[in-house]
């Protein structure tokens, strides 16, 4: 154990997006990587004991194919073994470009993870609320994403019924105006300021924040938010809370420029690494009124910084 946890301490692990793919060339260089991470995570566990869950806000998979969800699925068991692990839905969850049936891609989703696109789950007196990125199908304008009626609806209920008991939230995209471009003048970074990559409709989900109490950490990827980003783990006070927002990066690639470029007819896939190119994930605790966020960088097996937040 860490010096300072306790047994009393909720200890989880959350991964932003992983983008699995089928295709042969794609999955060796996905491998390459994702492997480092897994290696780094099985000897961190040894030491600081095994975390309570894992979970994905979205985007395991890199197409809706289900040959893709079939090696996802593979991968993560033989990695986290017994651990438990949530996965949410990301607009890559309906992304179909082999024409796939758009009306049984969330079918897919709980054939092969046995959830619902959204759900919740109770652990260590926390509360774990998994809510699910529209179907951009049903939007009028796929460039202007909306969290639906139903998962507002889902979001306020299931806050209700926990009530006085921390939550740890998680959707794919992050709220307006949270994490943002690492050099706006430029533009390295997919971030919350844009139309598609945070909600239209994001204050009304802070408003359902602030109306219950503990609702205090608020966690997404979708961005692929390079490192030292602004506003990659922020506080805010809505109402009687503090929530704290995290964006989770991701393992895969980071940057706007995308990982790879494909070529086709050769069938070979080749890298673009961001600067600094990082593989990370987050480990948090959760203890009496406060919590510890970590970013973790994988391949240098060191925490590059942490946070302690109110979850009052």
């Amino acid at each position: 154990m860490r010096e300072g946890m306790h047994e009393e301490a909720l200890y989880f692990w959350a991964i932003g997006d992983m983008h699995y793919r089928a295709m042969p060339a794609w999955h060796e260089v996905h491998t390459q990587r994702l492997q480092v991470m897994f290696a780094d995570l099985r000897a961190l566990w040894q030491e600081e004991g095994e975390p309570a869950f894992c979970a994905v806000p979205g985007d395991l998979v890199e197409t809706c194919a289900p040959a893709n969800y079939e090696l996802a699925r593979a991968c993560l068991t033989r990695e986290l073994g017994d651990i438990p692990f949530y996965p949410g839905v990301g607009n890559h969850e309906f992304h179909d470009p082999d024409g796939e049936d758009p009306a049984i891609m969330l079918e897919t989703f709980h054939h092969f993870w046995q959830r619902p696109p959204r759900y919740s789950w109770q652990v260590g007196g926390v509360t774990g609320i998994m809510l699910d990125y529209p179907d951009p199908h049903m939007l009028q304008d796929p460039a202007y994403i909306y969290v639906s009626r139903e998962t507002l609806a889902f979001l306020d209920e299931t806050l209700m019924a926990s009530r006085g008991k921390p939550a740890a939230i998680f959707f794919h995209a992050p709220l307006r105006n949270t994490v943002l471009d690492r050099d706006p003048h430029v533009g390295r970074d997919y971030n919350s300021m844009q139309n598609f990559f945070s909600p239209e409709n994001s204050q009304a989900v802070r408003d359902i924040l602030a109306r219950h109490d503990r609702a205090c950490l608020f966690l997404s990827g979708h961005t692929h938010t390079g490192w030292e980003a602004p506003g990659l783990v922020k506080s805010e006070q809505l109402g009687q809370n503090t929530v704290t927002f995290v964006n989770l990066m991701s393992p895969w690639y980071t940057g706007n420029q995308g990982a790879v470029r494909i070529d086709k007819e050769l069938q070979t896939v080749t890298y673009i690494p961001d600067e600094p190119d990082v593989v990370v994930s987050f480990a948090f605790q959760i203890r009496g009124e406060e919590a510890l966020i970590r970013v973790r960088e994988h391949r240098s097996r060191r925490w590059l910084k942490e946070w302690r937040v109110s979850i009052r």
